[in-house]
């Protein structure tokens, strides 16, 4: 199973320990218990650094991940770690430098603060301590500012939204819904990252599931058999069209962390 993080397994606060509301609860550390106990294996794909998801891995008891919304893959707890940079060059990255500095050195988030002031913003703090990507906060429109980021000296980078979050602090200006966009190589996207991730496992894609609550989780939809969105990913239009159009798609009846672990015990209950 690969899974999301945010919206998805964690509940209010980015906790596994809170409900989509903010009220205290086991289920989600419970139902990951029950999948460990099976030995079922999950791979976090997630648009969080490598650095946070390290420690989240560790804790939930898993090994693997995929970062940065499949721009770097991780294995064995960091023993290998591999970056993906889909079309860029072999030369795009000169020596010295991380693919997060060379989408730095492109003006692309100048461009986008200039153009959408007071609604974009860096994700912070964690857009801290990234390797390929750029993490941001904010409403705009994303095919508008696709064509700011397509003006720079560097074309090769992409502006994906990641969904809804709800940030306890920001400096946003009349934004009541605010979504997470990443900067991104051009061609990198979470079905491609786990193409490639079942591949080094020797996997097809009819033995993967995965579970997300965005339009960028929904591009893992091209890449296993089954993909399920938890009952939040339904408050976004975008969202219920695009998994109209797929046809491999379903929704758990419960949301956030509640919905993931509906589908961990309805997973269980299928391989007994």
């Amino acid at each position: 199973m690969y899974t999301d993080l945010d919206g998805t397994l964690l509940g209010r606060g980015g906790s596994v320990l809170s409900d989509h509301g903010g009220k205290p609860t086991l289920a989600m550390a419970e139902a990951v218990i029950a999948l460990n106990r099976a030995r079922l294996p999950a791979v976090i794909c997630s648009g969080r650094n490598a650095i946070q998801l390290v420690e989240i891995t560790r804790m939930l008891g898993w090994t693997g991940f995929i970062a940065e919304l499949g721009a770097v893959f991780v294995r064995d707890r960091g023993s290998e770690v591999v970056y993906n940079l889909g079309e860029w060059p072999a030369d795009a990255v000169p020596a010295g430098m991380t693919p997060y500095q060379v989408i730095e050195a492109s003006g692309a988030m100048e461009r986008l603060t200039e153009a959408f002031p007071g609604l974009i913003e860096y994700h912070d703090p964690w857009h801290r301590n990234r390797d390929a990507t750029h993490v941001l906060r904010g409403l705009v429109d994303v095919a508008a500012a696709q064509l700011l980021v397509d003006e720079g000296d560097h074309p090769l980078i992409d502006i994906v939204d990641n969904g809804i979050i709800h940030p306890w602090r920001h400096t946003l200006v009349g934004v009541e819904t605010v979504h997470v966009y990443h900067l991104i190589p051009r061609g990198v996207d979470k079905a491609q990252a786990v193409r490639a991730d079942l591949r080094s496992r020797g996997l097809d894609a009819d033995e993967a599931l995965a579970v997300g609550d965005s339009l960028a989780d929904l591009k893992m939809a091209e890449a296993v058999d089954l993909m399920v969105l938890v009952a939040n990913g339904l408050d976004s239009p975008a969202v219920v069209a695009e998994a109209a159009r797929l046809g491999n798609v379903v929704a758990t009846r419960q949301r956030q962390g509640h919905g993931w672990s509906e589908l961990a015990h309805m997973w269980l209950k299928a391989t007994r």
